[in-house]
């Protein structure tokens, strides 16, 4: 089984840029079918209210019950904790996807504190951007300080060595902490992320649907890593971590 850890879903606003609206569930769906992948876990694009966002994606989960997996989202507002807690009991939500920038959250933000407590609490999987050595050291924080499954999406990114490295370290250091694989460029880190820290905690993603899983899986099976390995990252961690 393949499972895409990275999906954005949403109508979007008006006002936002192409990635960010019009992203709907059908042409994911084809997507996804022409690369082999078996279920994806999606979030909301950006937003100005992510309750009726986690809505809106639920719909489209009861669209694609088989195929796709619920992941909330929250932004920097004083009822954060408390969508959090609705989307879970609610809509049904596995988990949950945070994004510094783009969510407006500073890293020790009051309101992102009390969505990790609840996080903590419920033992929620976070997937976080870490894209770039600053955000990666502010996810690190996060998994030394709570318990919960923190992601390391993008795990640095790119070809930013000092970021992945920190990225993996971090990984080392935390046993709650999952390494996330859209984005990044060095093939190389990512065998050096399995051999520090073991394939059991990386997580294959795309960062779709702007991204096709097609040339991303095939990222994952060049990797000179055996082939249990390569079953482990492409599906069986996330199945693992999600219960499914």
């Amino acid at each position: 089984m393949i499972i895409d850890f990275h999906l954005h879903l949403g109508q979007g606003e008006d006002d936002a840029e192409p990635l960010q609206r019009d992203l709907l569930p059908q042409p994911l769906i084809q997507i996804m079918d022409e690369a082999g992948v078996d279920k994806g876990v999606v979030f909301p694009v950006t937003y100005r209210d992510y309750w009726a966002a986690n809505q809106e994606l639920k719909g489209y989960v009861d669209i694609f019950p088989e195929r796709l997996v619920l992941f909330g989202r929250v932004g920097n507002t004083p009822d954060a904790a408390e969508i959090m807690e609705r989307s879970v009991s609610e809509l049904g939500a596995k988990g949950f996807k945070i994004h510094h920038g783009l969510d407006k959250f500073e890293p020790d933000a009051p309101n992102l504190m009390r969505v990790l407590e609840v996080a903590e609490r419920l033992a929620l999987p976070v997937i976080f951007d870490a894209f770039g050595l600053e955000r990666v050291r502010w996810v690190a924080g996060y998994a030394k300080k709570f318990s919960f499954p923190v992601v390391l999406g993008h795990m640095g990114g790119l070809w930013n060595v000092a970021a992945i490295d920190e990225a993996i370290t971090a990984a080392e250091e935390c046993p709650n902490a999952y390494l996330e694989t859209s984005s990044v460029l060095l093939f190389r880190k990512i065998e050096e992320a399995v051999e520090r820290v073991g394939a059991e905690r990386i997580l294959f993603g795309t960062d779709g649907p702007g991204v096709h899983p097609a040339p991303e899986i095939a990222k994952i099976r060049c990797l000179h890593i055996s082939d249990a390995a390569k079953r482990a990252i492409l599906g069986q961690n996330a199945q693992s971590l999600l219960h499914l």
